[in-house]
């Protein structure tokens, strides 16, 4: 979970989700130890959508959006990490098949032989992406 999560996280959690609950931003960030990057925090938040200003200078609140994305950062939790052993796992195995390939293709090469290669190379690249989300 990156620092723009953390932050987001936090404050579903001081609001419970609610749109309408005020939050002390500049106070919030001093207690979380990431007080330095304010500015560079606030605007990444802002420009997601994920937080709005509520007027006063550095008291923002939850939008709907960023509830939702909170929710789904929260949800990665222990689950994520099975996900990312069993793609990580399927990834070695998938890796350790086109070394085969590739060895058989060297020897007899032919077109057929080659779009399997090319096709597993594909599978290869979903799956890494698959790893990607959860890290």
């Amino acid at each position: 979970m990156n620092v723009f999560h953390k932050v987001l996280v936090r404050i579903f959690e001081l609001t419970g989700g609610k749109d309408n609950v005020d939050v002390d931003f500049a106070d919030l960030l001093k207690k979380e130890g990431f007080f330095p990057s304010i500015d560079t925090i606030s605007k990444q938040l802002l420009d997601e959508g994920w937080m709005t200003e509520a007027g006063r200078k550095h008291i923002v609140r939850i939008t709907h959006w960023g509830a939702a994305e909170a929710k789904r950062v929260k949800g990665n939790g222990p689950a994520s990490s099975n996900e990312i052993e069993k793609n990580s796992n399927r990834l070695l195995t998938d890796a350790r098949e086109l070394i085969i390939m590739v060895e058989e293709f060297a020897k007899e090469p032919e077109s057929k032989s080659l779009d399997k290669i090319e096709k597993r190379i594909s599978e290869l690249g979903e799956r890494s992406r698959a790893i990607r989300q959860h890290l």
